[in-house]
């Protein structure tokens, strides 16, 4: 049976609003998952010139910051933001700062001792194609002068370049070298990496990288 003009133009409403619908609650319901990851363990008997400061709302960022920790036995810091909580108000925050480039949130910590470090890595999600918010908040309030600094990213969709140019001068402004960015895309919130496959690309690009990194430093 043929279907009217306008029954047609009222399933394929109904269709998309459904559509719609369900993908919302699957973003939710996504949003408020947190991918737990081994914990890291930094080896006492070995000494490291290097640190890993991240912020991770979901797991994610986390999960890669302990790769190349593992990698380095390097020291880890784990940034915290209360306004970005797993859950509506915390994702509604998060796009709104991220869509504003806001830069200054309240974040724990604020500062880090770095002197004692030669290389520093700076990890975080991409919101809105730019660092999430407590990364800027960060590197605006601590000195990194004469440190080599990685940049390293995960998220969903992409970044865009300028964004990632203008952490780059933050970065100079506060007296550091930035000397690269990596970054792994896990996919969108239908399909995504899984947890073992996204801690296993963060070794490979840490082994990939790690000979230029040497010779830059």
């Amino acid at each position: 049976m043929k279907l009217s003009g306008k029954r047609m133009i009222v399933w394929i409403v109904s269709f998309i609003l459904t559509f719609s619908a369900v993908c919302f609650i699957l973003i939710i319901v996504k949003d408020r998952t947190y991918f737990h990851s081994p914990p890291y363990i930094k080896r006492p008997d070995i000494s490291s010139e290097v640190l890993v400061i991240y912020y991770s709302r979901s797991g994610n960022t986390e999960a890669m910051a302990r790769q190349i920790a593992q990698k380095f036995n390097a020291d880890i810091v784990n940034i915290t933001a209360e306004k970005y909580p797993l859950d509506l108000k915390g994702w509604r925050n998060a796009g709104k700062d991220a869509d504003q480039k806001v830069t200054q949130v309240s974040i724990k910590p604020e500062i880090v001792d770095m002197e004692k470090y030669n290389l520093i890595f700076l990890g975080s999600p991409i919101w809105w194609f730019r660092p999430a918010p407590p990364l800027w908040a960060f590197v605006s309030k601590n000195n990194f002068k004469g440190k080599n600094v990685v940049l390293f990213n995960t998220f969903n969709s992409r970044f865009k370049q300028e964004e990632i140019e203008e952490f780059k001068e933050l970065v100079i402004k506060k007296g550091g070298r930035f000397i690269d960015h990596v970054y792994i895309r896990r996919g969108r919130v239908y399909y995504q990496k899984s947890g073992e496959t996204l801690m296993k690309e963060a070794r490979e690009v840490v082994e990939e990288k790690l000979n230029s990194w040497k010779t830059r430093f």
